[in-house]
């Protein structure tokens, strides 16, 4: 993800970049030509142990990509008598997800899903210094952690939130890449949302 961030998203950066993650090339051929044909491009693609969603930000945008980001943890609880109990089917995995990526502990609870945030924050931290900004965001409590550091034009926020793939029945932590001016202003609050749910600059 961090070659993702400090690499151009034209042609032939975005295809080196990718090179270098160690990811497989998606099928048919190097991602830059992949993504350019929007209407058949998937929602997440497979990148060895993980699923990389892409962005087209508002709307197609011309076929210029947004954001990718990947999520490394699910967590579920649930909050009234309608939602499915952890044990059903519907909980297994995501539908995008490869059976092998995802090792659910159904004793698991928020204080362990807010731990899973904060080793990634460490381990991104190690690698890219301090975050600009540190915070919580979130219409419950303010309960979901956020962390944004800049890379050149990118912010790289590594959050938790929605996850949008379950229809919003699990929460994620996840690690985004988004396209952002670097003369802008690190966004706040309802900004900072609008990022991480379409990667799209205020």
């Amino acid at each position: 993800m961090i070659s993702l961030a400090g690499s151009g998203w034209d042609q032939g950066s975005l295809d080196a970049a990718w090179d270098r993650t160690g990811w497989p090339a998606p099928p048919g051929g190097p991602i830059a030509r992949y993504l350019s044909d929007v209407q058949n491009a998937p929602p997440a693609l497979t990148a060895g142990d993980w699923n990389v969603t892409v962005s087209w930000g508002d709307g197609v945008d011309g076929g210029r990509v947004k954001m990718f980001d990947v999520t490394f943890a699910l967590y579920y609880e649930p909050d009234d008598d309608d939602d499915p109990e952890e044990d059903q089917d519907l909980l297994d995995l995501p539908e995008s997800a490869p059976s092998e990526q995802w090792r659910f502990d159904k004793s698991a609870t928020r204080e362990q899903f807010g731990t899973a945030w904060q080793t990634g924050f460490e381990a991104v931290s190690n690698l890219l210094g301090p975050a600009e900004t540190v915070g919580r965001h979130g219409d419950i409590d303010d309960d979901w952690h956020h962390a944004v550091w800049r890379v050149g034009s990118r912010l790289m926020i590594l959050a938790q939130g929605e996850d949008f793939m379950s229809y919003s029945l699990y929460d994620r932590a996840s690690l985004h890449v988004v396209d952002f001016s670097a003369t802008k202003k690190v966004p706040q609050g309802d900004g900072l949302y609008d990022l991480l749910v379409g990667g799209v600059e205020e």
